[in-house]
């Protein structure tokens, strides 16, 4: 057995470059799914931790203000456990560059429920007055320090609090904010808590506008609107609010990459052992009939060749998880610009040793199954070699194709079709190729195209104002005129329907103006006497035109029934659109809470008190092409991979065919081929693999990014695939340059074709 293992390490070195092919291919299938996996992993056991710690609530109902009766009726309801009342207030403070930002400050409440964990200053302690913990984030992007005074407003009021610590809100994870806003800026928006003598300073007369809730099952849900009527405002469970809800689909994003690549590099990994094993064997048919002389039997002999497979996956599978570590550190910094845990670890699952060793596993059935068939036979017959005989081909079967089809290609297909794993191999490999590299490209482009679309089509707005909530109707009216500006009105509501279960999801009631552009599927402008859905709300809960609907909005104390005259196919926000004028003739009050206006020849104009916010389109722009770029590592690991990909695999199918045809190459050149013509014989094959893996590669690729797209869509974001006309060029000149690269350095080993040696055979 000795004798075999230093048999083995000389047919290694001997065939190290196909050896190292499926070295590569494994290696790359650890490194990404336990790369992704140590930080889709790592985002779950650190939130799962911290919420856990901070015993996170299980629902949020925010109302104008809670009474003690309607929070003692809610801990009364079935599977409420507990209920922790707060205050929440949207302060604003001045910036050391003079632009305001704003912090949402919560009273703490009950300790035992969405606790802040602290991460640096003094603990929060009921004694302490004129204090307040800031967000990490926030506090370093201001250049906040524990033991600093800042100024904030609320209402007309500042107050000059003094900051106690810094503090982290599992609830929190993902904050932006703003509706109007994706990805966190910290140096906007922040969140904190305050002391509770802070909410008399700052003039609130209320005890409660949010109860977090501590529950299993609870009644809450359906009962909420009744109970508080025209005082609710907002209803969320952990599926639904967005800053928490935003942590798991990012994980889940993350694991289906995982798999994706992962599956793709085992199957082509699989593929290539099986022909880098079969040509072994194929090329030691001399060897094989000396060791079958000296006794060694076909069982010992197929043991010995799955001894291969073993080795270079399992030395591929140990050097991928040992890389996979560099790289999840670097998907990680990319993360934590999107999410905000107190703590960050790479961690992973039964999952990574499962891929593993589903790896050495596939390498070694394939290493054992390749060599019982390439064995099968006497000492006799291995020594004579084997010939093999190709059936005909569908093409021969086409006659007159047949006979005004070249040598060239007629030998090329007919060697074709008895190397079909090999064929097989090198479409897989190019169509994957295509796939990576649409997504790669693809997903960028679909996020710019929504961020033309949206701030130049569907909304043609400059400015995008919110409205101070003690501003009477006379007062907006009259601003809107001042702008003239389009009033919109944002409220949650409750919505039922036939076939349905009860969801909360936002409604945009607009009134009449020109800085809404959006248009139904039926390129329709928008109603002000008519109700519509976005697609991607529409899909989510399986609504379509002509289907009625019922709704329980906020700041009212009844239902409403409408029926969806049209859907509209907007990327962001995802929203119901009702037209003023059906909203009032339903019988609901329209109370706007935003106004669009165009561009303003006096900026100045905007700092007046019935203005408690200014957002503007370019911002809300900027916002999602940070998205954009925040993802970019794992997209542009995509383009790295799929290069890396198409380059290996054919480059191993190249010297495998090479090899494989040496004598028939040889045969050639004695019956007075030239270089150049040997050379266009064998380019045949990769021309056949690369056009058949273009043709699937192309439209499973749009396919594929249509539903990669998919994964990052949610209630606020539909992002619909959109691939450039010359990203396409692009991704098809690349795969086509992988090809040439391969089909080069195949020219390169047929000019050293050595004529001597093709005489002797």
């Amino acid at each position: 057995m000795n004798f075999l293992f230093k048999k083995m390490i000389r047919s290694v070195r001997q065939f190290k470059l196909q050896f190292a092919c499926v070295l590569l291919l494994a290696m790359l299938s650890v490194i990404i799914y336990s790369g992704l996996e140590g930080i889709w992993r790592g985002i779950e056991y650190g939130f799962d931790s911290f919420a856990q710690e901070t015993n996170l609530a299980n629902e949020w109902v925010f109302a104008s203000y809670f009474t003690d009766d309607d929070i003692a009726r809610i801990e009364r309801m079935n599977g409420v456990q507990e209920v922790s009342k707060r205050v929440r207030i949207t302060a604003s403070s001045c910036a050391d560059d003079g632009n305001d930002t704003y912090i949402s400050l919560d009273t703490v409440g009950s300790e035992n429920i969405s606790a802040m964990k602290l991460i640096s200053g003094d603990k929060y302690d009921k004694s302490l007055e004129n204090s307040i913990w800031l967000d990490p984030d926030y506090a370093k992007e201001n250049g906040i320090t524990a033991g600093q005074t800042i100024d904030i407003s609320f209402g007309g009021i500042t107050v000059h609090p003094t900051v106690a610590g810094l503090a982290m809100s599992a609830e929190r994870a993902h904050y932006v904010g703003t509706a109007d806003y994706y990805i966190p800026d910290h140096k906007q928006y922040g969140y904190g808590f305050m002391s509770d003598d802070l909410r008399e300073k700052l003039g609130i007369r209320i005890n409660c506008n949010l109860l977090e809730i501590k529950s299993s099952g609870s009644e809450v849900k359906h009962r909420i609107n009744e109970l508080l009527g025209e005082r609710f405002i907002a209803y969320y469970d952990t599926d639904t609010l967005f800053d928490v809800a935003f942590v798991s689909g990012q994980a889940d994003n993350l694991k289906r990459v995982s798999l994706l690549f992962s599956a793709l590099f085992i199957l082509l990994s699989v593929l290539s052992m099986r022909t880098t094993i079969k040509r072994l064997i194929d090329a030691q048919g001399s060897d094989i009939t000396t060791l079958k002389s000296l006794g060694f039997s076909n069982r010992m002999l197929t043991l010995y060749y799955s001894l291969y497979g073993l080795f270079v996956s399992v030395l591929g599978t140990a050097l991928g998880f040992a890389f996979s570590f560099p790289f999840s550190a670097a998907i990680r910094k990319s993360q934590m610009a999107l999410i905000s845990l107190p703590e960050w670890k790479t961690k992973h699952t039964a999952g990574s040793l499962a891929v593993i060793l589903l790896i050495i596993a596939l390498s070694l059935l394939t290493s054992v199954l390749a060599a019982r068939k390439a064995l099968k036979g006497l000492p006799a017959e291995s020594s004579n070699g084997k010939v093999t005989h190709a059936k005909t081909t569908l093409v021969e079967r086409v006659g007159h194709i047949w006979n005004k089809t070249d040598f060239g290609m007629k030998w090329t297909f007919r060697d074709a079709s008895a190397h079909k794993s090999r064929i097989l191999l090198g479409i897989i490999s190019v169509c994957g190729s295509f796939m990576l590299l649409m997504v790669g490209s693809g997903t960028p482009d679909s996020i710019k195209n929504l961020t033309a679309k949206s701030y130049s089509e569907e909304f043609v707005y400059s400015y995008k104002l919110t409205l101070d909530q003690s501003n009477t109707p006379e007062q907006t009216a009259s601003l809107a005129e001042q702008l003239n500006g389009q009033l919109i009105q944002t409220v949650q509501s409750r919505l039922t329907f036939d076939g349905g279960e009860t969801c909360f999801k936002p409604v945009t009631v607009f009134s009449s103006g020109d800085y809404i552009g959006l248009k139904t599927t039926d390129e329709q402008k928008l109603d002000k006497d008519a109700v519509y859905i976005t697609q991607g709300m529409a899909d989510s809960l399986g609504l379509d035109k002509g289907d009625s609907i019922e709704l329980f909005p906020s700041f009212s104390s009844q239902s409403f029934e409408f029926t969806i005259d049209g859907i509209i196919p907007s990327g962001m926000p995802q929203s119901l659109y009702i037209g003023s004028q059906r909203w009032t003739n339903a019988g609901a009050d329209f109370r706007p809470s935003h106004l669009l206006c165009g561009d303003i020849s006096d900026p100045s104009s905007l700092d007046d008190t019935r203005i408690s916010q200014v957002m503007t389109s370019q911002q809300q722009r900027s916002n999602l092409t940070q998205f954009q770029k925040k993802i970019t590592g794992v997209f542009t690991l995509m383009k790295v991979v799929a290069f890396a990909l198409v380059v290996i695999v054919l480059y191993n199918l190249s010297i495998l065919s090479f090899l494989e045809r040496t004598k028939q190459y040889n045969t050639f050149r004695v019956l007075g081929f030239h270089f150049s013509e040997i050379r266009r014989l064998a380019s045949f094959e990769n021309i056949i693999i690369l056009v058949m893996g273009t043709l699937l590669g192309i439209p499973l690729g749009s396919q594929f990014l249509e539903l990669y797209c998919a994964t990052f869509s949610n209630d606020t974001l539909k992002i619909y695939s959109a691939l450039k006309h010359s990203s396409l060029a692009i991704v098809c000149c690349t795969v086509f340059v992988c090809t040439a690269i391969t089909t080069v350095l195949l020219s390169r080993r047929i000019k050293k074709i050595d004529m001597v040696q093709a005489l002797k055979e």
